[in-house]
């Protein structure tokens, strides 16, 4: 296990830093930081066997000493509080019950970040190209946005491809539905928050807004530009303020997501579970058999909403840590069942030459056989600290009150998100499957040939992809 790294960086060019939660950005496993496992009227997941629920589910949880709050019956869960200490022994004696698990609430965005921001007010400034290509009329188009070059996004648009018809589902912190760059394309109506003490999809952390940009940022000649710039998005709000949420919203937004006919979910979002379990400040006991239940769950979810039409996209996470045949801890939803993974790659000194590799892999990105594919995430050069603009090397995407620029996994998952949804414009009733398998033979096979342990099967070309 790395130690944690600790950085204070300052900077006072076209705005401030500052520095917050992310997926794990700089922070090893030992940054997991599970919040509560909601002590008062205590919260489970009633996991029955054969993924449907019984008729009698409600009563069978009023005998064993609880009250059903929500049914998940396409999956045979049930979200129930119970303040009764003989409710877990009780249910699982229930013929038909597999787990009786914690409603844990997890910090998803563990660790630090760095954000270089740009207000409204300074955008005004900045000036991009003009040339035949559908992004150049974004202002920060050309002066920012090296990752939609690194994907080939303005070969995918000038085919025609934009992702126009193709609903994207964002599980994060939400999305304000006011910023310029991404009133046109949320779908307001559509989009929902699934955190009970925030029932609003306003963004009160900022990553989900980033990440909104990068798959759907508008083609409206303003601000920046989206990988799939007509690609329908809708905010489904998993995480709080904090980056945390209960293990339940993220399972009933995923099953939202598909009831809603998203083709697309991502998931830029993460954090790690000891599979010999841990224990709570409350002293609550998340054991063994506990985890395995929780990961069992996830993967139960993604496989049935990936069966039945939605592609489902995660980050891989930013540990610079090896997935593969790590026994003592599991990466979730990273290695959850049919999600695809992504890794993270990014330029060094961009802004000194344009023309740098624009694909070396991220310095913090985990790698191993449970990345499926690589997408720009951003890059850090600690050498250029605390002079020159060194964020120039991370992914530039929308923000409250602005934009910014971020690094990380979380940037790298909607990228292929976006590619998906450009996939799914040119093959309109193409399967999850057959989605990643386009993403495969279209992807750029960097590193060593065949699956990579850095770039898994490859990284993503959107312009490849839509050929």
């Amino acid at each position: 296990m790395r130690k944690r790294i600790g950085l204070l960086l300052v900077v006072a060019v076209l705005g401030g830093l500052f520095i917050s939660g992310c997926d794990t950005f700089l922070a090893p496993k030992d940054a997991l930081k599970p919040m509560t496992a909601n002590p008062v009227g205590k919260q489970y997941l009633v996991v029955f066997h054969g993924n449907k629920l019984p008729g009698g589910v409600n009563q069978e949880v009023n005998l064993a000493g609880g009250a059903v709050k929500t049914k998940m019956g396409q999956v045979g869960i049930a979200v129930v509080t119970a303040t009764d200490p003989a409710f877990v022994t009780n249910m699982k004696a229930v013929p038909g019950v597999a787990y009786v698990l914690p409603d844990v609430k997890l910090n998803w965005l563990p660790g630090e970040k760095y954000v270089k921001t740009v207000t409204f007010a300074q955008a005004a400034a900045v000036a991009g190209a003009t040339t035949s290509s559908i992004g150049d009329d974004e202002p920060f188009f050309d002066a920012y946005q090296w990752s939609m070059q690194a994907v080939d996004a303005p070969g995918a648009w000038d085919a025609g491809y934009t992702g126009a018809g193709v609903r994207v589902a964002v599980l994060d912190t939400g999305i304000d539905a006011s910023h310029p760059d991404l009133a046109p394309t949320l779908n307001v109506a559509l989009s929902t928050s699934f955190v009970p003490y925030e029932p609003y999809i306003n963004d009160e952390y900022g990553h989900g807004m980033h990440v909104a940009g990068i798959i759907a940022a508008a083609h409206n000649h303003y601000g920046s530009i989206g990988v799939a710039p007509s690609a329908e998005l809708v905010a489904i709000k998993v995480l709080d303020h904090t980056g945390s949420g209960d293990f339940s919203w993220l399972l009933q937004g995923l099953l939202y997501a598909n009831a809603i006919g998203a083709k697309v979910a991502n998931m830029s979002l993460g954090t790690y579970l000891p599979r010999s379990g841990f224990t709570f400040p409350d002293g609550t006991v998340v054991g063994a058999n506990d985890i395995a239940g929780l990961t069992t769950v996830l993967t139960r979810v993604i496989s049935y909403v990936w069966s039945n039409g939605t592609f489902v996209v995660a980050a891989a996470g930013n540990d610079s840590a090896n997935l593969t045949g790590d026994a003592s801890w599991i990466s979730i939803p990273a290695e959850s069942g049919r999600t695809v993974s992504i890794s993270a790659t990014g330029p060094l000194d961009w802004w000194l030459d344009h023309n740098v590799n624009l694909d070396t892999p991220a310095y913090y990105t985990n790698y191993g056989t449970g990345v499926d594919f690589a997408a720009p995430g951003g890059n850090v050069d600690f050498s250029l600290y605390p002079n020159g603009p060194w964020y120039y090397d991370m992914v530039f995407s929308t923000y409250p009150d602005g934009w910014a620029w971020m690094a990380g996994t979380s940037m790298a998952s909607p990228h292929v998100a976006g590619v998906a949804a450009l996939i799914l414009q040119a093959h309109p009733i193409a399967s999850p499957s057959q989605v990643e398998s386009i993403l495969h033979g279209s992807a750029d096979d960097l590193g060593k040939p065949g699956r990579d342990p850095w770039y898994g099967l490859g990284e993503v070309d959107a312009a490849n992809a839509v050929k």
